[in-house]
């Protein structure tokens, strides 16, 4: 097996760390989240943030002294859960098989060394303690899109020196509820798929988180890898082949890998045109890769779908259950959502707020209804993507459009001939779900480590607070036009939509004071899990949740 590198935080005294909707992770003690760095004014592609003087240093480099806390906590946080599951290989064995299948894929999303540069993993964008998403106070509030693990080397100062992509890492919570992609006719919608897009349908493996899972280690612009036998290799090399084989019976060591494999899976992708699989292998080799990778991906998605990650337990779960109360203002705010806000159009809350049968925590509404939709948000041209219109130094060009570039989103993605034939027997339908995304869940949209902590919103991270989201739905047809930049933006005036068809109309004229905003943002702070039920409100002491009657 090869040597897996040590984190410089491994020995290190530990301490035990809560994180919401995880089982207890230990992290090393003297990590603390740091205050938030500044956050700079608005800048066009976040021109005003080096990036790469906030990330750690590449291996061998003296330590980065100003290296942003945000990004030490996290970073600390994966290798330190990673090295406590390591330790939970060997005696896998006795472990009933969905356990060991839930082991594998959290192994899987902490390990950074499946990236070219061993600097990034899975959860490197999507962090447990801010709701499965951008875990790094600046990088939201700015950038929106996370660092990928490439740095561009050939990047004249202010352009970026780290690949960006042009979204918002989506939450993985609650995603796995998500059925495979279909177009219903009668309500002529599509529902189900994965990725802001949809573009993970879920035809191939059955599985929609699965096949996004697919997705991030292969992205030139997330993880970077050339090729998939890069990341089974790097597996077979690592500490947990043991389990892939067992659960699988993957012929791992059978694989015979060429001996330029360590140089080739050290670039960042992608793959020439005219190679698309340069690590090379046999045909029979290669479909152990493929075998190997799917079946890891469905590991992954088993775990993201069982209660560590989908725990079920807020405040609003808990009112359900009928062991908690909610506030007057969460009480009028919940009202609101189904109500004069039209929020469960779409973010469908399934109990009716008036009916003395409320469904028990189990069954809780998962707030989304699996379709997508265009609301009318403006281009984030804070994103760096849209100033990566250069080749970097390995002639990879990840936006020619540079700021001619628009996000179509799943309208893009139907009409992509990219796509296989399960997605061109859609093409047609392209035009009228331009400027669509996938409608999220709810669950755990105001999760964060601290109160002063920016979290990003919408699929381009638009808006910074739910309080900006409720007040654009509440005003963004109704409000002057402005420029982005612009004084009064997002208060008392809105740049127009990036994609102005297919625009709903269920919002943006709401009539909502900002009192009742701040009721419905009240509400959906109940939607965080790790709410800790009141022992009077346990037990024998169980209290019905207030209706009105």
């Amino acid at each position: 097996m090869g040597q897996r590198e040590k984190s410089p935080y491994r020995n290190l005294v530990r301490k035990t760390a809560a994180v919401t909707g995880l089982a207890a992770i230990t992290i090393p003690f003297g990590i603390t989240q740091n205050p938030p760095a500044p956050v700079p004014p608005y800048s066009i592609c976040s021109r005003n943030v080096n990036v790469l003087s906030l990330l750690p240093s590449p291996a061998g480099d003296p330590p980065n002294q100003k290296e942003d806390g945000d990004v030490q906590y996290l970073n600390a946080l994966i290798d330190s859960t990673e090295a406590n599951l390591l330790q939970e290989v060997p005696p896998a064995s006795s472990l009933g098989q969905l356990q060991q299948v839930h082991l594998l894929g959290k192994l899987f999303m902490f390990d950074k060394s499946l990236s070219p540069a061993k600097n990034i993993a899975c959860v490197t964008c999507h962090a447990p303690y801010a709701g499965f998403t951008g875990g790094t106070n600046i990088f939201n509030a700015t950038t929106v899109a996370q660092p990928a693990g490439t740095a561009i080397t050939n990047a004249v100062p202010p352009e970026p020196n780290v690949r960006f992509g042009p979204r918002k890492p989506p939450s993985y919570a609650y995603n796995s509820f998500a059925p495979i992609l279909h177009f219903n006719a009668t309500q002529a919608d599509f529902y189900g798929g994965n990725f802001w897009d949809m573009r993970a349908t879920g035809n191939h493996l059955a599985n929609a988180t699965a096949e996004e899972a697919q997705g991030p280690p292969l992205n030139p612009v997330e993880m970077g890898n050339i090729d998939e036998a890069c990341v089974v290799w790097k597996v077979a090399e690592g500490g947990y082949s043991s389990l892939v084989v067992s659960l699988y019976g993957a012929p791992l060591s059978a694989i015979k890998w060429p001996s330029n494999v360590a140089s080739v899976c050290a670039m960042p992708g992608p793959a020439p045109a005219n190679n698309p699989y340069p690590v090379d292998l046999s045909t029979t080799d290669r479909g152990i890769v493929t075998g190997a990778y799917n079946q890891i991906v469905l590991a992954v998605a088993s775990y993201e779908a069982s209660s560590e990650v989908n725990s079920f337990s807020s405040k609003f779960d808990a009112y359900l259950a009928g062991n908690a109360q909610l506030t007057p203002a969460e009480q009028n705010g919940y009202e609101l959502f189904n109500g004069k806000a039209h929020c469960n159009q779409c973010h469908v809350s399934g109990t009716a707020i008036n009916s003395t049968n409320l469904a028990p925590a189990n069954v809780a509404p998962l707030f989304t209804d699996f379709t997508s939709a265009n609301i009318g948000i403006p281009r984030n041209l804070a994103e760096p993507y849209y100033c990566e219109s250069k080749p970097d130094q390995v002639g990879y060009t990840a936006n020619p459009m540079g700021l001619n570039f628009y996000d179509l989103g799943v309208g893009a993605m139907l009409s992509s001939s990219a796509n296989d034939p399960d997605i061109l027997q859609w093409k047609y339908l392209a035009p009228l779900f331009n400027g669509k995304f996938k409608v999220p869940s709810l669950r755990n949209v105001d999760m964060r480590p601290r109160a002063d902590f920016t979290k990003a919103y919408m699929h381009n991270g638009y808006l910074k607070s739910l309080k900006e989201v409720v007040h654009f739905y509440n005003t963004s047809q109704s409000l002057p036009r402005c420029a982005q930049g612009s004084r009064g933006e997002k208060v008392s005036c809105w740049p127009a939509p990036e994609t102005s068809a297919n625009v709903t109309t269920l919002i943006g004229s709401l009539g909502l004071t900002s009192e009742e905003e701040d009721d419905i943002v009240a509400f959906l702070q109940t939607l965080t899990d790790g709410y800790v039920t009141s022992p009077s409100l346990t037990g024998l002491e169980k209290k019905k949740p207030t209706t009105n009657q």
